[in-house]
């Protein structure tokens, strides 16, 4: 599975969202985060999407320019803690369902 993530002004959330209504970007995961608790400005938020690599090609077309890629180092600090994050939620709902 590929991913990517881009960071937008978080007044650009709407403009963002219209964009991913395309057929295939709507089908693939979509995480919309903060970006202050993940290292970046307090006024903009990550948009992290995963899926198939065709789709990710699609998102490398229109996502930009309402909302830019991070540069490949930064990216994969913030891929690493949001699946971390992604993890201990899916941790801590199997908790609460076991004995």
């Amino acid at each position: 599975m590929s991913w990517r993530i881009f960071v937008l002004p978080k007044e650009k959330q709407d403009a963002v969202e219209e964009v991913l209504k395309d057929d295939v970007l709507w089908r693939q995961t979509r995480v919309f985060k903060d970006a202050a608790p993940l290292g970046g400005k307090a006024s903009d938020l990550f948009l992290y999407l995963s899926g198939g690599e065709e789709a990710m090609k699609r998102a490398d077309e229109k996502v930009p320019p309402t909302a830019q890629p991070l540069p490949k180092d930064e990216a994969e600090r913030v891929h690493t803690r949001i699946v971390e994050e992604q993890e201990n939620a899916a941790q801590g709902m199997g908790l609460l369902f076991s004995e």
